[in-house]
């Protein structure tokens, strides 16, 4: 990529950030109140009459309170004690009902803590885990729940499906950046405990920076987009090993590939074994994969996600050697 490249993908990314450090606050979206990240509090004698969408955020239902539609919540907590009319479907989060709670529609649940008193009162039915029918999602749709009878089936072509991605994006990748896919994997082959070092920390301290920001709420946006910078960088160095891999592959059989064929291929040897590793030996099988992703990411950042070369020694240009001009000396000498 060229600089003016980077300048202008450099620009987007701090309009992001800059953007994204507007808090977010609840509003009102017709037909529904929308939470993102953000409280909201509906007080005693007050009434909703449009459905109420909770994404990250949390809702205070007081005694005495009444939501005429329906309830979403999208990994956040909700604390009810009011009336809701319509139907509620929680996935994730926390889900507290009290004495004075009244549901006369359904409860839908997922991945959720529940915690409801002996009093609290559903009418409808209520649907969890294995039991999910279907899901009703904004809108009034009903969306039937077959994974359960084809478990089984759905993981093995979700496995197939992951690694057609994984060698979709590595070909992609490695069409447009094959350099930099090569200074990542060198650097992962010069130093790989180093890589692998570094990528170890970045994983213990990366996560606990964007929790701190996540606690501010406002900084929300800003935790997420360093999450979703964590994710790429793991999954590019993953991609660069790949790539290397599938040239040591071409190399076997005396052939030169396209980048793009050596990173697909590459990236789907990979992915099988370190997945079948972890499928054949549970305890102990998902520790290669682990340790491949940190020398991964730990080269994508030794490099710059692929920008500059990386040396060894300061000062010294990789693959290069340090030599002095006719006629120096060294002092003393």
């Amino acid at each position: 990529m060229r600089r003016s490249g980077w300048k202008v993908f450099s620009a987007f990314i701090l309009v992001v950030i800059v953007l994204s450090l507007v808090p977010i606050t609840a509003y009102a979206a017709s037909p529904s109140d929308v939470v993102i990240g953000n409280s909201y509090t509906l007080g005693s004698g007050q009434t909703l009459n449009d459905n109420l969408l909770i994404f990250g955020g949390t809702a205070d239902l007081m005694d005495g309170s009444t939501v005429k539609g329906d309830i979403y919540l999208l990994g956040g907590t909700l604390s009810a004690a009011g009336t809701v009319t319509g139907n509620m479907t929680i996935l994730g989060g926390t889900l507290n009902m009290a004495k004075t709670f009244v549901l006369n529609g359904n409860l839908t649940t997922a991945g959720t803590s529940v915690n409801r008193d002996p009093g609290a009162q559903i009418n409808g039915q209520i649907q969890s885990g294995e039991t999910i029918q279907y899901f009703v999602v904004p809108g009034g749709v009903r969306v039937p729940n077959i994974t359960g009878s084809f478990d089984p089936l759905f993981r093995v072509a979700g496995f197939f499906l992951r690694l057609f991605l994984w060698a979709l994006v590595a070909m992609v990748v490695a069409m447009f950046l094959p350099a930099q896919l090569t200074r990542i994997s060198k650097a992962a082959l010069i130093q790989p405990l180093i890589s692998g070092g570094l990528g170890l920390l970045t994983v213990i301290i990366v996560p606990i920076i964007l929790v701190l920001l996540a606690i501010t709420i406002c900084l929300i946006p800003v935790a997420l987009l360093g999450a979703l910078v964590l994710a790429i960088a793991w999954a590019y160095g993953l991609i660069a090993l790949g790539s290397e891999l599938g040239k040591r592959i071409a190399g076997m059989f005396k052939r030169e590939w396209h980048p793009a064929i050596s990173a697909g291929l590459g990236i789907l040897t990979l992915m099988t074994v370190v997945n079948s590793l972890e499928a054949i030996i549970p305890c102990v099988g998902w520790i290669p994969k682990v340790l491949v992703g940190f020398v991964g990411l730990g080269a994508v950042l030794l490099t710059q996600f692929g920008i500059k070369e990386y040396s060894p020694t300061p000062g010294v240009p990789a693959g290069g050697s340090s030599s002095m001009t006719t006629g120096q000396q060294l002092p003393g000498a």
